[in-house]
């Protein structure tokens, strides 16, 4: 995830998302461009896939984004 371009999403979750945590996916994947990032396995919501969450600064507070890795 090098750039803008290595994220897709559905826009009715981005929607919804905005609606619910005042925050868009395009805001959200700046996260992972901050150098300090974590990223951690989410063990509570992987069954289908793994799934992910990076933890990232965005201005000034820090991002939690949930996410899994495709292979399209």
């Amino acid at each position: 995830m090098e750039n803008q371009s290595d994220f897709e999403w559905d826009s009715a979750k981005d929607e919804l998302n905005q609606k619910k945590h005042d925050v868009s996916f395009a805001m959200a994947q700046l996260a992972f461009l901050d150098t300090n990032r974590v990223i951690l396995e989410d063990l509570e919501h992987g069954d289908k896939e793994k799934r992910y969450y990076c933890l990232g600064r965005v201005s000034d507070g820090i991002m939690t984004v949930r996410f899994a890795y495709r292979n399209n």
